[in-house]
């Protein structure tokens, strides 16, 4: 209670921060009880550090709107300082609403060649107009106590940081905030009617190519329905390659999975440039637009059909891998195969294919020029689609080459490196139990009289046949040729005669796929009743896993197959 006659004193709240080391930044929350002009000063400073300039300086964001309200670098401009060996001083007076807001202070790096997009100036103005390079000293790490913010106000209280972004998610149906460095967030949700959302969003990337991003999955059709890319970005302060997404989305009832990915550097872990306007944000919010559309978010459940029927996944360099599988009626199945590739180009370094274990007839390849983003590095490509399968059998296989694949890649992972291969799903739920898996290195069909396949280096094989009667047979034979000659090559000899009644040649075969030497024919021919022997021959390179150069289509009928005729 204060005395008649007299006036009550009111004194200002102060709040501070710094010591803050290059790449972190440092946060406080405070709030203002009413409408005012705080005072806002500190030492600031932009040094050499060996071939970066390092910056130190703050900027308050309010809280609710996440939008920035003063910035350093908006000040300094034509500016009178106290300092001129780095430091500089600063005091404004900044008039600010009640509410809630964040005072961020950091010390970040920037390269000489980049450039920035600040609101009023330029880093490039602020280095030019007001620090004269014989004036920036450099960086040393005992002078990181002297820059700090402060400020000053009446009604003005610290509040807990946690507790002001717990609030600011309250709101929100699914979050991911504050990610740090190699970390990928998956979360579903279920839609019982079209809902409005509304998202933001904040990651790392430029024009050819994200680092840090969103996007959202039909979980019934694997369509990426939404992705964050720059050009549905905006500048989210800093350095340039910080992007935010705010957007409104409509999504129609179903099943769905927001997915945010993080690259190997910068983020809130640790920033190797300067931060985002809003670095806690670092991340994805999902929130309905409205209480209606809240109303619309169920539990997640998952459609059967997003597991794999037959899958070729996590391949790595220098591999072959196969996987045999019977369909038992006819359906449609929805193919995911992520490789190596140019989008302009037909043949691609790492890819999967499809082959009928019966025929060995190719039903299906991946090409670069049928391929969209996989995310990441451009070569990573992706395929994605419905193909009709026959009742049959099936051998599925996927190629890599010696570089840039799972866990050992030389550019930019793609969105799902897991699922680096060859992938099959069912389209629909009563389909599922109609495909069966087997063994592909020990399949044989029912039709095949004889076979030697999978031959290696410096092979000789022979193997014999008996036919009670005069027979139609299919020869086919894969193997290496280039130039009209054959280096790899099969034969067939009457035992009786020792005739030679059919040999591979040159001139009669096509390419097999993957490099051009890759030779392969398939052919009819009538045969008497009596013993056959068949032969096949390789050389000293480019065999069975031994390729020294692109391996054909259907590598495991690298050989010669005799079958029954149709």
């Amino acid at each position: 209670t204060i005395p008649v006659g007299l006036t009550a004193r009111v004194y200002a709240q102060r709040l501070t921060t710094g010591d803050v080391n290059p790449n972190d930044v440092n946060i406080k929350a405070f709030k203002l009880s009413n409408d005012q002009k705080v005072n806002v000063k500190g030492s600031g400073g932009i040094f050499h550090d060996e071939s970066r300039l390092l910056f130190y300086y703050g900027w308050i964001l309010d809280s609710e709107t996440r939008e920035v309200v003063w910035h350093l670098f908006d000040e300094v401009k034509d500016r009178d300082f106290k300092r001129t060996d780095g430091f500089f001083d600063f005091n404004f007076e900044v008039p600010l609403k009640a509410g809630t807001y964040e005072l961020y202070w950091t010390g970040a790096y920037k390269n000489k060649s980049w450039t920035n997009n600040w609101t009023v100036s330029t880093l490039d103005d602020v280095i030019n107009d007001v620090f004269d390079s014989r004036n920036k000293e450099k960086f040393r790490k005992t002078i990181q106590e002297e820059l700090k913010i402060s400020l000053e106000a009446t009604g003005l209280s610290e509040v807990n940081v946690e507790t002001v972004l717990g609030k600011k998610l309250k709101s929100a149906k699914l979050y991911f905030v504050k990610a740090e460095n190699d970390e990928k967030y998956e979360e579903g949700f279920n839609l019982t009617a079209p809902t409005d959302i509304d998202l933001y969003a904040i990651g790392e990337g430029q024009k050819q190519e994200l680092y840090d991003y969103v996007w959202i999955q039909d979980m019934v059709t694997n369509e990426r329905v939404f992705k964050m890319d720059y050009r549905n970005t905006s500048f989210a302060g800093g350095a340039e390659k910080n992007l935010k997404l705010k957007e409104r989305i409509t999504l129609p009832k179903g099943s769905y999975k927001l997915i945010y990915r993080t690259d190997d550097s910068h983020s809130f872990e640790k920033w190797n440039s300067l931060p985002p306007d809003d670095p806690m944000f670092w991340g994805v919010t999902l929130t309905p637009s409205s209480a209606a559309d809240e109303k619309n978010f169920a539990a997640y459940n998952p459609p059967k059909t997003i597991a794999p029927l037959v899958e070729i996944a996590k391949v790595r360099n220098n591999k072959l891998e196969s996987i045999g599988f019977s369909v038992e009626k006819s359906m449609d199945v929805r193919l995911l195969c992520i490789g190596e590739g140019d989008d302009d180009d037909d043949e691609m370094a790492d890819y999967g294919w499809i082959v009928n274990a019966k025929t060995r007839d190719v039903v299906w390849k991946m090409k670069g020029y049928r391929s969209e983003s996989a995310g990441g590095a451009n070569k990573n490509r992706k395929y994605e689609g419905v193909i009709n399968l026959e009742k049959g059998d099936y051998i599925a296989y996927y190629a890599t080459d010696g570089s840039h694949s799972y866990e050992n890649w030389n550019a930019n992972e793609p969105d799902e490196p897991e699922l680096w291969g060859l992938s099959i799903y069912a389209t629909k739920e009563s389909d599922i139990n109609a495909i069966k898996i087997f063994n592909s290195e020990s399949y044989l069909a029912k039709n095949v009289i004889m076979e030697i396949v999978m031959l290696g280096d410096d092979a000789y094989e022979k193997r014999e046949f008996t036919l009670d009667k005069a027979t139609t047979v299919t020869v086919m034979a894969l193997g290496e040729g280039s130039d009209g000659r054959m280096h790899d090559f099969g034969w067939i000899k009457d035992v009786k005669s020792g005739r030679t009644v059919w040999e591979m040649d040159y001139y009669g075969t096509e390419n097999a796929g993957g490099a051009s030497k890759n030779r392969m024919v398939t052919t009819s021919l009538k045969l008497e009743a009596g013993q056959y022997r068949v032969y096949f021959e390789t050389d000293g390179s480019h065999s069975f896993r031994g390729w020294n150069a692109d391996a054909p289509n259907d590598p495991q009928s690298y050989g010669i197959r005799i079958l029954k005729a149709e």
